[in-house]
């Protein structure tokens, strides 16, 4: 079972959070709960994305390794070909 947390709502979204719970016929907890949960998925996946370009770019500086935009443009246009070799 999870733990209560307090959260402060403006007047406002208070009651926005009420009519839309209305009309969804869900509780304003539910609708909560879940936009929390769509917060921790999309924040998590952008935070990997910054993660594995930061990756990437630590990678490129220390090896040189690199695809040109020629290399990509003629590999995209072949769908079954193999993926080009680095360049240095």
């Amino acid at each position: 079972m999870g733990k209560a947390v307090s959260v402060k709502l403006e007047d406002e979204e208070r009651e926005r959070l009420a009519s839309l719970a209305e009309m969804k016929q869900r509780s304003p907890h539910f609708l909560m709960r879940e936009a929390i949960k769509e917060y921790l998925a999309r924040e998590e996946k952008h935070l990997a994305f910054y993660q594995e370009a930061e990756a990437a770019w630590i990678d490129y500086k220390e090896t040189g390794r690199h695809l040109t935009l020629e290399d990509m443009e003629t590999w995209a246009k072949h769908a079954a070909a193999p993926l080009p070799r680095w360049r240095k």
